[in-house]
C-alpha cells in the first residue's frame, strides 16, 4: 500500500512539473550597420524581457558573416535584405521577412573618379559591383538603365570589399563603382563623387529580420515578442538617436559618430510604413516580384518562389504601438 502511494505521488509530481524551457533564439547582427545595432538597444532596454522572449546576440563586422552563420543552422534569426530573403529560400534554407528596418538611401552609392559627373557618363566604362548576382548587382543595373545604359553597355566588375574598391578608382581599374559604410567618406574625402543612389530604387534596398520558416511555426508567440522589442528599439532610435548610437557604439568598438554616418544614409522604416508596405500590393511585394524576375533571368532560381512565403504579414498586423 505504501509502495502503491508512493507511485501515486510520483506520478502526481511528475504530471504537475514544468515543461522544459525553450532555449534562447539565436540572433546574428551585422554589427556595422546601425539600425540592424536596434537588436543591442532592445536588449539594454530589457524590451526582449517585456515581451517574454529570450535571445543570445552573436555580432560579426560584415553582412555575409552575420548570413551565414544562419545558412548554416547556427542561428534562428537574422536581418537581411529582401533580395538575401528570396535567395536563402532558393538555397534551401526556408526564411521569412516579417519586420523592415529600413531602406538604403545615401548608404550605398555609385562613386566615381573625375571627370564623370553622371551615371550616363558610364556607357564604355568599368563599374564594379558588390558581388554578381546580388543586390549591387540589380541595384547597379537599375540605376544605370534609369539614365539610359544597358546591359552590357558597360563592363561590371566584381569587387565585394567597399575599401577594395576605392583602391581601384585610385588605380584606374575602374571608373565608379558601388560603395556603402565607412569607406564612403574616404573616397568623398579624396574628391571622388555620388553619382547615383539606392534611395533613387528604395523598393529594391529593403531589408529587416528574417526568420526561419520552422521557428516562425514552432515558436511564433516568442517571433511576435522579438517583433515588438524590435519595433519599440528602433523607435527609441529615432526619439533617442544620441543614446542609442552610444549603446551600439559599445557593442562595436566604434564612436557614435562614426556610427551616425551610416545612420543619417538610411531611410528608418516606423512602426505605421510597415503596416502600409507588408499589405498585398505594397512596396515589399512589388520589390519582391522585381528581385524574383531578375534572379530568374540571371539563372539564379529554378523556379518563382511564392511570395507569400517570403514574406510573412501577421507578425507586422499584430505589432501594437508601445509607449
Amino acid at each position: 500500500m505504501r509502495k502503491l502511494l508512493l507511485i501515486l505521488l510520483l506520478m502526481i509530481t511528475t504530471s504537475c512539473s514544468a515543461p522544459p524551457a525553450s532555449p534562447p533564439l539565436r540572433i546574428t547582427v551585422q554589427a556595422l550597420w546601425p539600425t540592424y545595432g536596434a537588436m543591442y538597444v532592445a536588449q539594454e532596454k530589457g524590451l526582449f524581457a517585456k515581451h517574454g522572449v529570450s535571445v543570445t546576440l552573436a555580432h560579426a563586422l560584415d553582412y555575409m558573416q552575420s548570413i551565414n552563420p544562419y545558412k548554416k543552422g547556427q542561428a534562428d534569426v537574422t536581418l537581411a535584405m529582401l533580395t538575401d530573403v528570396i535567395l536563402l529560400n532558393a538555397e534551401g534554407v526556408p526564411s521569412r521577412l516579417v519586420y523592415a528596418v529600413d531602406y538604403s538611401d545615401s548608404g550605398d552609392m555609385i562613386i566615381a573618379a573625375p571627370p564623370i559627373n553622371h551615371l550616363k557618363d558610364l556607357k564604355g566604362k568599368k563599374v564594379s559591383v558588390d558581388g554578381f548576382h546580388t543586390y549591387s548587382h540589380l541595384m547597379v543595373l537599375r540605376l544605370l538603365k534609369a539614365s539610359g545604359i544597358n546591359e552590357g553597355e558597360f563592363e561590371m566588375v566584381s569587387i565585394t570589399e567597399p575599401a577594395k574598391v576605392l583602391a581601384a578608382l585610385e588605380a584606374g581599374e575602374i571608373q565608379a563603382g558601388h560603395m556603402y559604410g565607412l569607406s564612403v567618406n574616404k573616397a568623398l574625402e579624396k574628391g571622388y563623387k555620388m553619382i547615383g543612389k539606392a534611395g533613387d530604387v528604395p523598393h529594391l534596398m529593403i531589408e529587416g529580420l528574417t526568420v526561419k520558416t520552422e521557428i516562425i511555426e514552432t515558436r511564433p508567440r516568442e517571433v511576435q515578442g522579438i517583433v515588438n522589442a524590435l519595433s519599440e528599439a528602433m523607435e527609441f532610435l529615432q526619439q533617442s538617436p544620441d543614446e542609442g548610437l552610444e549603446i551600439i557604439a559599445q557593442q562595436v568598438n566604434l564612436t557614435k559618430a562614426e556610427l551616425e554616418v551610416t545612420f543619417n544614409r538610411v531611410h528608418r522604416l516606423t512602426l505605421a510604413e510597415n503596416q502600409e508596405i507588408f499589405k498585398a500590393g505594397g512596396t515589399l511585394f512589388r520589390g519582391g516580384q522585381e528581385i524574383i524576375d531578375f534572379f530568374y533571368q540571371q539563372g539564379m532560381l529554378v523556379k518563382i518562389p511564392d511570395l507569400n512565403q517570403v514574406i510573412d504579414t501577421r507578425f507586422v498586423a499584430a505589432t501594437a504601438k508601445h509607449p
